[in-house]
């Protein structure tokens, strides 16, 4: 890395990350010898979740710089009432061969925050998640830089192919805000992926963080998703507020006509930042997604799949909480 790109990592890790500080939990052991880790809230606003594989995994660098780091991975296995035998879902359907979510979360929370929103997501809509916190944030070490973040999530995709058995076809990147940055990434990376979904994310770091600059050398820009989205072979749905204060909702329909293989997203009329996963057609438009998504598919079918229509009008702004099931 040579002295601008550590400008630039400098620059970026001050704009863009905030991670909570203190952290909002600590990793702890079981004291049943068997050395197996949990998460135990520190903050009084944090809930205790214990229904997760909780590791910490380190981060090999990347060619491109990064890594070097430990992680904390929060991993949900979703399972029916009626798995038996090592089997989960309905039609005796294996637990690796379930679609797995893997979730990088927006810049300012942490892991504490994030699990019930993981354990939510996994029992609505019957997949596993994987969670995990961006290097230097929560209980995971070093600094959160945007580098970082790229190795994090490489690795955290490696973790779940040789920990937990889950291949590339079976997991699809869910990218929030800042965690567009590392779902685009790796979505360009890895051809083989299900699909990759964007939650209010960025057209790139500049146009986000310094949208009245007219000029910006490319190498210079952070997060270049618009960059990496015709890149990425994968179905991708991107999901955004039309009143988001944060990351204008041209982001969101730039980055739509940039992906080769786009899903109809939802435009959420009258949502902002903060809360649009409690639009009322959050939840299906996931589930549809998934559902199209999840069925197996050949290779080259997979990349040729088209879930685009022309989106309706922007959704009524219905409001609701995650469904519990």
């Amino acid at each position: 890395m040579g002295p601008w790109d550590r400008i630039v990592e400098n620059i970026s890790s001050k704009l863009a990350f905030f991670p909570p500080q203190p952290a909002t939990y600590e990793v702890r052991e079981h004291q049943d010898g068997t050395g197996e880790k949990y998460i135990q809230p520190v903050a009084p606003d944090v809930p205790k979740v214990l229904s997760c594989k909780v590791r910490v995994i380190p981060v090999p660098p990347l060619k491109r710089g990064g890594g070097g780091t430990q992680i904390v991975t929060a991993f949900f296995r979703h399972s029916d009432s009626n798995a038996k035998a090592g089997n989960a879902g309905t039609g005796g359907q294996p637990a690796q061969q379930r679609l797995t979510i893997l979730y990088s979360h927006g810049n300012a929370v942490d892991l504490g925050h994030m699990l019930p929103v993981y354990r939510d997501l996994a029992r609505v809509l019957r997949v596993n998640v994987m969670g995990y916190d961006y290097s230097g944030y929560g209980c995971s070490t070093g600094t959160p830089t945007v580098n970082n973040t790229l190795a994090d999530i490489t690795a955290v995709l490696r973790s779940l192919q040789d920990v937990y058995g889950v291949p590339p076809d079976r997991v699809v990147l869910y990218g929030q805000s800042v965690g567009s940055g590392p779902s685009c990434y790796l979505g360009s990376e890895e051809p083989g992926l299900a699909g990759v979904v964007l939650h209010s994310p960025l057209l790139s770091g500049v146009r986000v963080l310094k949208p009245h600059v007219r000029w910006w050398p490319a190498w210079a820009d952070v997060y270049p998703n618009h960059t990496l989205a015709p890149k990425i072979k994968a179905p991708v749905l991107i999901m955004h507020g039309t009143e988001d204060e944060v990351i204008h909702i041209s982001c969101g329909k730039r980055l739509l006509e940039l992906c080769p293989n786009k899903a109809t997203p939802l435009w959420a009329r009258g949502f902002g930042h903060q809360d649009l996963e409690q639009c009322s057609e959050y939840e299906p438009t996931l589930r549809a997604f998934l559902a199209k998504v999840g069925k197996p598919q050949p290779a080259k079918q997979q990349q040729q799949q088209n879930l685009y229509s022309e989106p309706q009008q922007y959704q009524q702004p219905q409001r609701q909480q995650l469904a519990q099931r």
